[in-house]
């Protein structure tokens, strides 16, 4: 069974969300797609680590970053401000020529181990392209690459610059250039509405930027993302410097910038149900990374709520999603619901959406048709 449900401001359970699977001929309306690459400047305060691990030892720094996942994070010692100038590249797509297009634009951020490559299905067909089923409704998408993250030509200090608290300022950067149509917007075209969509660490970090800037998204869209992680879970991922797992991809990261060394337990905690398992076997060939800074700064980014915010939250679950939700439904409904009275207590709209057989990597589960479905459904109210 897959229910969905929208709530208004008081988040009252609603009735469940009536929706169509798209036809075999509305899904070959695929997008034009480029690279584009943003030229930002940005300040964070970011966090100061009391006891930071040695960025020679590959020991301290695992220890460290299974410690910062852990319940009660890794001491810390204040913050410090951190600025720079950064590369963030991207890929642009945007409906096809015989598409009505809207005035909106949706930014995909990707999580932990992933990068913008993600959304377009690792090549498996538009079924699991988030660009595609997007731009045949009339969006255009932008997936960003987070700083030290895919093709970024920048590599900066995985402990110390790369934390989410600096990921939302360079975000809130992008926000502004897309909006303006300013010299550093390589869109070349503003655009007056901006759906932020964010999976995982990706979602993790929207509540800070929408209580920061409460004006930047018109809209929140999270994927694999709960206020209830699973710590212990998420603590447990056994990880290996990337430049120690693939050294001809990661050669000169330093060691804070860590990847997934267990094939079989990544699949085991990415995947979950019902999937082609010919995508996880891809997706382990082309690995991203988590920073040491990203994972042990986490801990304080979980505490923050988005009061203030006053527009619409949807976020999309798996129920196996085995770090943010648990079987059955009506648990994971649960607290799917609960996140969004407490993280979004003033959002003006709230809907959910939670799909049996699908683990944490959401749109490269069987059912990614039908979430999709479920999320434009959704926008179709307010885009």
């Amino acid at each position: 069974m897959l229910t969905s449900h929208l709530v208004p401001a008081a988040f009252l359970l609603g009735a469940s969300l009536s929706t169509a699977l798209p036809t075999s001929g509305s899904e070959s309306a695929a997008g034009q797609c480029s690279p584009v690459s943003f030229k930002l400047s940005a300040t964070a305060q970011n966090t100061i680590f009391a006891s930071p691990p040695d960025p020679s030892n590959e020991t301290q720094i695992l220890n460290f970053i299974t410690q910062g996942l852990s319940a009660g994070g890794v001491p810390t010692a204040g913050t410090q401000t951190v600025s720079g100038n950064f590369t963030i590249d991207a890929i642009y797509c945007k409906p096809s020529p015989g598409v009505v297009g809207r005035d909106a634009v949706q930014i995909l951020v990707h999580g932990i181990l992933y990068n913008k490559t993600m959304w377009s299905g690792l090549g498996f067909g538009d079924q699991y392209n988030w660009h595609a089923f997007a731009n045949d409704r009339g969006y255009h998408t932008l997936a960003i690459d987070r700083l030290g993250h895919g093709t970024n030509p920048q590599i900066p200090d995985p402990l110390n610059v790369v934390q989410g608290w600096l990921h939302v300022e360079i975000i809130h950067k992008l926000i502004q250039a897309v909006r303006t149509n300013a010299a550093n917007n390589a869109l070349d075209r503003a655009f007056g509405k901006v759906i932020y969509t964010g999976h995982s660490y990706g979602s993790q970090i929207a509540p800070w930027l929408a209580r920061n800037y409460p004006s930047d998204a018109d809209a929140l869209v999270l994927t694999g993302y709960s206020n209830s992680p699973n710590i212990a879970t998420i603590a447990s991922l056994q990880y290996r410097p990337a430049a120690r797992v693939k050294p001809q991809r990661f050669a000169g990261y330093p060691l804070g910038y860590v990847t997934q060394s267990n094939a079989t337990q990544h699949t085991l905690s990415f995947y979950t149900g019902a999937y082609d398992p010919a995508i996880p076997v891809a997706d382990l060939r082309f690995p991203d990374t988590v920073t040491d800074g990203e994972a042990s700064a986490l801990s304080g980014q979980l505490l923050f709520n988005a009061t203030g915010y006053a527009k619409p939250v949807f976020i999309a679950t798996g129920v196996s999603d085995v770090f943010f939700c648990s079987p059955p439904l009506a648990t994971c409904n649960a607290i799917l619901a609960a996140t969004g009275r407490d993280v979004f207590p003033t959002a003006s709209s709230f809907g959910y959406f939670a799909p049996e057989q699908t683990g944490h990597d959401l749109s490269l589960h069987y059912s990614a048709p039908l979430s999709l479905c479920k999320i434009h459904e959704f926008l179709e109210g307010f885009f």
